[in-house]
């Protein structure tokens, strides 16, 4: 599966690329703090049409309905955090084990809980699919590669999953996305605040249509123009039902060596059909 990027353009972003309610159990937390542990999926936005759009089969009035949808989706999924995060600086590219774990249980209740309002299976949180995600993170950094190129880093990306004990599959596993450049913040360091709310609205980009203007210019239909990425979080991409019915989860950031305000994100889904080394990738290392 090839994954289109998202190109989004706003006052603080060159170039920004780029789900309601899911327990806690389903990822084995601890704890939820008062913060956004959800993305509401509108009426209009269907499975169905997700898949018709991504296979080039969908209607004019389909079309209308679910740009319609993806309209609302943006409008009334708002960021609500914790602010006891707005004291805690991190350096996304540095993050400590506990940082890192609670980055990607946010990440993840957002997705499962769209995936939930589909019927579909929530995804699940794997030590392994962390450590695949930091092998492609790396490989980013050491190559100077980032979201803001024309494509996934494919040979990079490969390189991560063989050594992870994954096929050599090429483009399956990544939905690459990539943080606003703001004046609030310098370099790779925000507060965890600031990091959730942009990782919020990197799933809402990637769900609705991948947008990509302001949350000022969400009205603006035109701004609304892939479901790839929202066919691969959801399981929506196939009409005949090929999805991988879960797959194992892990995010990871990486900056530019020589710009460290570029910073992609990394969503890595591995399905279990990719698994060649179940010794190297531990399907029973779940967090």
């Amino acid at each position: 599966m090839k994954n289109t990027k998202l190109l989004l353009k706003n006052v603080f972003t060159i170039i920004l690329f780029v789900i309601g309610f899911v327990v806690a159990t389903s990822i084995n937390s601890t704890s939820v703090k008062a913060e956004s542990t959800s993305i509401t999926l509108p009426s209009g936005y269907t499975a169905k049409r997700i898949a018709q759009v991504d296979n080039n089969k969908i209607s004019a009035k389909n079309k209308k309905a679910l740009i319609n949808a993806s309209v609302k989706g943006v409008k009334e999924n708002q960021f609500v955090g914790d602010d006891a995060d707005k004291n805690v600086m991190v350096d996304v590219t540095k993050l400590s084990s506990s940082q890192k774990l609670e980055i990607n249980r946010f990440a993840l209740r957002l997705i499962n809980s769209a995936r939930s309002q589909l019927n579909k299976k929530p995804w699940v949180l794997n030590k392994s699919a962390m450590d695949f995600a930091d092998k492609v993170a790396k490989q980013y950094h050491d190559n100077g590669r980032s979201v803001w190129d024309s494509d996934h880093y494919v040979a990079g990306i490969t390189r991560a999953a063989v050594a992870s004990g994954l096929k050599n599959a090429g483009q399956v596993y990544e939905d690459e996305s990539g943080l606003p450049i703001t004046s609030e913040f310098s370099g790779s360091t925000r507060s965890m605040y600031a990091l959730k709310r942009q990782v919020y609205f990197n799933i809402k980009q990637m769900l609705f249509g991948g947008y990509y203007g302001t949350e000022s210019q969400a009205d603006n239909t035109a701004y609304y123009t892939e479901w790839e990425h929202a066919g691969d979080l959801l399981g929506c991409r196939s009409l005949k039902g090929y999805d991988a019915p879960t797959k194992y989860f892990g995010m990871s950031f990486s900056d530019l060596p020589n710009d460290h305000s570029k910073i992609s994100v990394h969503f890595m889904g591995v399905a279990k059909r990719y698994i060649k080394n179940t010794k190297k990738f531990n399907i029973h290392a779940n967090l």
